[in-house]
């Protein structure tokens, strides 16, 4: 009696926590983490535009430099900078001595502390359009990174239904396996029954229990593999509370015309959407390759102040503007970074085709698909109402002795196998549902919603 209060327990906690497709759909695309991880790419996309922005405005820095040399250049200059050379640090003192004589003060100074306190300003003023092609590409990447994230969301979703649906199919096939083994249970009883009457032999009791274990085996490993699907279900979601599912999610959809079909594939398919911008920035790289010919300008602003100790003395501080501008005359190597940047941008556009060409064949395989489950679920359907018609004549005709138990048993396993087969038959119609859903870059929870 214990043992059949603990199993009563263990089947209610086993289906205590039912969740629908949605609620799982809902956990795992909140919860997946190869989603999180393409959100904070195009996080990382949108601070590298910053940064372009960041280089236009410029670079202010400051900067202090302590220096202590007896180096005769270094010690003047730093003189010169503070303002504090003098006649004799030219030597001047020994003028009288000849033009030949090696002046002492000039070639031999005593050390010298030296502080430069700068703050200086740099901002490029052009850069022959290099800059702002580049941050037109980040931003190309950073919309092709939240297209990419649909994208992901999209196939994530459809991973999840085929992994909740075969849940769902395999707790089907559990259910029909307990009420196979309920059944045989009730053919075994009877054959009891009639052996004792004499009615039958022995061979059909032990045909009946062989029947019998063997439907127990196919069970066990049908609630092993019921298992292991809610094991992949709390994996994607992240929820390890999931404990059983409610019934097959179908999505189903009117689907239009086979030019109305392609067209919809390429306005909603974030495939051709990332190729169309890579095909942009591989145009732009051209843009960026073309700036090595015009002259770049920049700029260079200094203030500070120069002297053998800390100092903000207006006495001791300079300035400094500098414009440069930089052009290249020859360099034979920006032809050829020109010519490989138009050869990669044919092959994108090149690219860009070919996937067309691959959205419509996908297309017509899944329309094909789809009809062809379309078709043989009929078919189950009819053909498992037919073994079941067939496996009630045959439990009247073996209670009636007119069929033995050998056939009686072939017309069961006919039956489960059949109802196995329909169930399969039901799974696979709403993949081939949920796979042209996917080929016309839809989302199948806005579908659902």
């Amino acid at each position: 009696m214990h043992k059949i209060y603990l199993s009563l327990l263990l089947t209610s906690l086993t289906y205590a926590q039912s969740v629908s497709f949605e609620e799982v759909l809902s956990l795992s695309l909140q919860n997946n983490k190869d989603l999180q991880q393409q959100k904070l790419n195009t996080q990382l996309s949108n601070l590298d535009i910053k940064t372009i922005d960041s280089i236009n405005y410029g670079k202010l820095s400051i900067t202090e430099e302590l220096s202590r040399t007896n180096h005769s250049g270094y010690v003047f200059n730093s003189k010169l900078s503070s303002r504090e050379a003098t006649f004799r640090d030219f030597g001047f003192v020994q003028q009288n001595e000849g033009i030949d004589v090696q002046p002492k003060d000039l070639n031999y100074p005593d050390a010298r502390n030296n502080y430069n306190t700068k703050l200086i300003y740099e901002v490029p003023l052009f850069t022959g359009f290099k800059l702002s092609n580049q941050k037109d590409i980040l931003k190309l990447q950073e919309k092709a990174n939240e297209i990419k994230y649909n994208l992901d969301k999209k196939e994530l979703s459809f991973e999840i239904l085929k992994a909740y649906n075969s849940a769902v199919v395999a707790k089907d096939f559990t259910q029909a396996l307990e009420k196979a083994k309920v059944a045989i249970t009730q053919i075994s009883k009877s054959a009891d029954a009639f052996h004792k009457e004499g009615l039958i032999t022995k061979i059909d009791v032990n045909e009946a229990k062989v029947y019998e274990l063997n439907i127990n085996s196919q069970l066990i490993e049908s609630s092993n593999n019921f298992e292991l699907a809610l094991a992949y279900l709390r994996f994607l979601s992240s929820d390890d509370s999931i404990s059983d599912v409610q019934t097959l999610e179908n999505i189903t959809f009117e689907i239009p015309q086979e030019n109305l079909l392609y067209n919809q594939a390429l306005e909603n398919r974030d495939e051709v959407k990332m190729q169309n911008i890579q095909v942009s920035a591989t145009k732009k790289n051209i843009e960026i390759a073309n700036s090595a010919y015009y002259p770049s300008v920049y700029s260079h602003l200094e203030y500070g102040f120069n002297d053998n100790k800390l100092t903000l003395d207006d006495e001791k501080d300079y300035y400094m503007a500098l414009i440069g501008v930089n052009l290249t005359l020859f360099d034979n190597t920006r032809d050829i970074e020109k010519q490989k940047s138009k050869i990669e941008y044919a092959k994108a556009s090149l690219n860009n085709e070919k996937l067309k060409d691959a959205i419509k064949l996908e297309l017509q395989k899944t329309i094909l698909n789809l009809q062809t489950k379309e078709k043989i679920l009929l078919e189950k359907v009819e053909a498992k109402n037919l073994a079941a018609d067939v496996l009630e004549q045959s439990k009247l005709l073996y209670q009636n002795h007119l069929i033995s138990m050998t056939t009686l048993l072939q017309q069961e396993a006919n039956f489960r196998k059949n109802e196995a087969l329909l169930i399969q038959a039901r799974y696979e119609k709403s993949l081939a549902f949920a796979k042209i859903n996917l080929a016309l870059g839809k989302n199948i929870k806005e579908e659902k919603n």
